[in-house]
């Protein structure tokens, strides 16, 4: 065998090294992002159902030291969280679904050619991805409109986006344009189609836009702050705050006797809720991963 039969070989060999190499690279870099992820995560949980005392001297690591759940106790034991998530709940599935309805309904006639207000639309919309009207203009106009310590103080605002409608508009665009024109030869409006067809074609995209929404909605606090004056109508990220930034007795009044006799840190009770808080959504996203997934891709191809 001459060596022009064993450049190629050799060559061959060399690639796979090197694409082995890479893979090695990419999975300890993976891990690295995953530690650094996980570990405060895990923390958090361990100081959550450790002992007041190993708390306060600081020997909690990874693990729970003297294994105590009073913290959680404290959260779960006051109607004020139930009510809280009840709200969120309101809050995020009212926004959710206002927001991907209504801007289907927008993105929609921007992806067929032959609409006329296409252009001057687009460019509208573009013009609202620079410029805002600011905190103040917006308050003012929420407090006009009445709706003030309603959820829709919450749900309209920032409804309809330009950027996800432009995304919705790329990924209409790569359904088959044949398929609308079959749809009217047959008789179908505009809305049905985009009912009948173009949504059950578009399930990655708005189970995509869904996770987008109701993670934003539910880990929003500022607009509650806001718009939101009933102490019996704030989002559990507003009860999450006033434990950590005021005080756990002035949220929690059950908490004050554990938290006098020792039983009980504070850092018990602002750990078990943030745990409580974010446990919805470590629940749902493996459920609606592999439509994020498929999701992700939306206006990378098309434009």
């Amino acid at each position: 065998m001459n060596k022009t039969q064993l450049l190629p070989r050799a060559k061959k060999n060399k690639i796979h090294i090197g694409g082995y190499s890479f893979d090695i690279v990419n999975i300890a870099f993976l891990l690295i992002c995953c530690a650094l992820v996980l570990l405060p995560f895990i923390r958090v949980v361990a100081i959550s159902l450790s002992s007041s005392r190993m708390i306060d001297r600081g020997s909690v690591g990874i693990w729970p030291k003297e294994f105590n759940v009073k913290g959680y106790e404290i959260v779960f034991s006051n109607q004020t969280i139930y009510r809280a998530y009840l709200w969120t709940l309101v809050y995020a599935l009212g926004f959710t679904m206002v927001t991907v309805s209504m801007t289907a309904c927008l993105a929609y006639p921007l992806s067929v050619n032959d609409f006329v207000l296409r252009k001057p639309i687009s460019v509208l919309l573009l013009i609202t991805m620079f410029f805002s009207g600011g905190t103040i203009p917006s308050y003012l106009l929420i407090k006009n409109l009445g709706l003030m310590d309603t959820a829709w103080a919450l749900i309209l605002p920032g409804s309809v986006g330009a950027w996800n409608t432009f995304l919705y508009r790329s990924f209409f665009k790569g359904i088959s344009n044949e398929i609308r024109e079959a749809a009217l030869i047959d008789g179908a409006g505009e809305f049905r189609i985009l009912v009948k067809i173009i949504l059950p074609l578009s399930k990655a995209l708005f189970a995509t836009f869904s996770l987008f929404a109701i993670v934003g909605m539910w880990n929003s606090y500022f607009a509650a702050m806001l718009y939101i004056k009933d102490t019996t109508r704030q989002p559990i990220q507003n009860i999450l705050r006033s434990i950590v930034y005021t005080s756990v007795t002035a949220t929690f009044s059950d908490a004050a006797m554990p938290m006098q006799n020792g039983g009980v840190n504070k850092f018990n009770v602002q750990y078990a809720c943030l745990i409580a808080t974010i446990a919805p959504m470590l629940v749902i996203y493996p459920f609606i991963q592999k439509y994020f997934e498929q999701g992700m891709q939306v206006g990378a191809v098309k434009g």
